[in-house]
């Protein structure tokens, strides 16, 4: 009789390991299924898109910059022209580059890729070439002036233009492959949602299988085991409803007793689950969990699904951090570029709102800016323009010679100099709570077209981070760029003023020698009439002679 209970109780509990063990499975089953389907979205279609939009936007800025070339920038080297190049020369090619690694992962099921393709051909074979043409024959300022290059080149850029209207072609076609991507991404997001109320629906079937379950093996052993087996019965309900023993069930030697130590780790298994499901959900990947055993495929499936998940949250956090930095970089860019283009004709005004903005944006604590002095062409040196610390405009003269020190050394070596140990007596960051070395200081030379007209160092209690290093550094060339042709303005100025000075000088001179030769005129009339009463005394003189001659 006992071997008979034992064998309904065992038959009863393999029912239960049977449906748990297809319970994991199908768990398992549905998380690789959601997790494959997740990771192509969140690797595969969401950087494309971005990466879409990014191309849309690019193309999209293109128009604005070849209209601005043709009609409003006559200056070269603009920033809108800068810019443009760029997108010639580098920025299309990263994009696009990018763009194709991910295609090779698309499953082009609509001809994507072909798209793509083609999208790219028609840029980089006709829209770039049309723009390089416009470029070449608007590539100085005296070409503006040239009517017949300026009406060849306007129809092509006006609205309706040949550039125009392909650039807007393209931008459909990027409208296109934009769409076909937001849809497989809205696919795979209800693909994951179908599986999940699937997962639901299983969830729900196989706890009516484990209920069905005790209630058979309760009446099979009633007779014999009353007690015990309704109070276990009575467990398996209140867990069937998600409420879990406070107790641990009285372990026996018979059947009974081995069948209440295995409830009672499987009481313990699921209230370690739901602790650890209430750490996943909070976010806290770190949870330690242990398994059943070696076969607990339940366990494993939520530590493998920890594992996802802390992955996916990882990838998650360094896109965000590179967003960040890359927002960080392009605002930063954008405001630069607006002080530079405010500020280009006088050179300590341009210098302090530089060093300025550049201290406060890199949440630096001091900086300054040293621009090369070439007044005398036989002694070069560097003279500081402006100083700034703790929200603080500095006075200080400072000069430095070529080669002496730091900031002489990184203008003559025309790179950058990053340090991280910096010597005691070398600078000292000053406030009102005492001063200490800093922690890092960095000096970027400013060159353009090869040639140095400055040093920027600044200093900081933080270290720099490579994208605030690499930012600077981008910035830099059009810093120097403005120094240049701010330093050429105000040699102009200083031209125009001597010219009028001299000019002044001029037209003094010219009234001068006027008054001169007037007074020269009259004197030259007073000789003359002093001369004629010469004459007639002469004369009288000469009538009286001749008159005692004869007497």
């Amino acid at each position: 009789m006992r071997l008979k209970i034992a064998a309904k109780i065992g038959l009863g509990f393999g029912i239960l390991i049977v449906a748990v063990i297809v319970y994991a499975f199908i768990t398992s089953s549905a998380l690789e299924k959601s997790r494959s389907v997740n990771d192509r979205i969140t690797n595969i279609y969401t950087p494309s898109l971005a990466f879409i939009n990014d191309l849309y936007a690019k193309i999209s800025d293109s128009r604005m910059l070849i209209k601005s070339w043709v009609f409003i920038d006559k200056i070269s080297d603009t920033p809108d022209k800068v810019k443009l190049k760029q997108l010639h020369e580098t920025t299309y090619n990263e994009v696009m580059d990018t763009l194709k690694y991910y295609a090779s992962k698309w499953k082009d099921d609509s001809g994507q890729k072909a798209l793509l393709y083609h999208i790219d051909s028609s840029i980089v074979d006709t829209l770039f070439p049309q723009h390089q043409y416009i470029m070449n024959q608007l590539s100085d300022f005296e070409s503006y002036d040239d009517p017949f290059i300026v009406f060849e080149v306007t129809p092509m850029t006006e609205e309706g233009g040949d550039v125009m209207v392909l650039t807007q072609r393209i931008l459909n076609n990027i409208n296109v492959l934009r769409d076909r991507q937001q849809s497989i991404m809205t696919t795979g997001r209800v693909q994951m949602e179908q599986t999940f109320n699937s997962f639901k629906k299983t969830i729900f079937i196989v706890l009516i299988v484990l209920v069905l379950g005790g209630i058979i093996i309760s009446i099979f052993t009633i007779s014999s085991l009353a007690r015990p087996i309704n109070h276990t019965k009575n467990i398996l309900l209140s867990m069937s409803k998600g409420v879990l023993p406070k107790e641990k069930l009285k372990v026996g030697s018979d059947e009974v007793g081995q069948m209440a130590k295995a409830l009672n780790l499987v009481v313990q298994g699921l209230k370690d689950i739901f602790n650890f499901s209430l750490e996943i959900g909070k976010g806290n990947f770190d949870t330690n969990f242990k398994p059943l055993s070696d076969e607990d495929v339940l366990g494993y499936s939520l530590l493998e699904m920890r594992n996802e998940l802390k992955k996916a949250a990882a990838e998650e956090e360094k896109r965000k951090v590179e967003d960040n930095q890359r927002n960080w970089a392009t605002q930063g860019v954008a405001m630069f570029s607006d002080i530079l283009r405010k500020n280009n004709d006088n050179l300590e005004a341009l210098s302090y709102e530089v060093i300025s903005n550049m201290v406060k944006y890199t949440n630096s604590n001091q900086g300054g800016i040293f621009i090369v002095n070439d007044n005398d062409v036989e002694h070069y040196f560097l003279e500081m323009k402006a100083c700034y610390a703790y929200d603080r405009k500095k006075f200080l003269t400072k000069t430095i010679e070529v080669g002496e020190g730091l900031v002489g050394r990184c203008y003559q070596e025309k790179e950058k100099i990053f340090l991280t140990e910096i010597p005691d007596d070398y600078i000292k960051i000053t406030s009102g709570l005492g001063d200490d070395n800093p922690k890092c200081l960095l000096l970027v030379p400013l060159v353009y077209n090869d040639v140095i007209f400055g040093i920027i160092e600044i200093a900081s209690f933080n270290i720099y981070q490579q994208f605030e290093i690499e930012f600077i550094e981008r910035i830099s060339e059009s810093i120097a760029a403005t120094i240049s042709s701010t330093k050429a303005n105000i040699q102009t100025s200083l031209l125009l003023e001597q010219s009028r000075q001299q000019a002044e000088e001029m037209s003094s001179q010219e009234e001068e020698m006027r008054q001169n030769m007037e007074e020269l005129r009259a004197t030259q009339e007073q000789s003359a009439r002093r001369e004629d009463e010469l004459k007639r005394e002469v004369e009288e003189l000469r009538k009286r002679l001749k008159e005692l001659t004869q007497v």
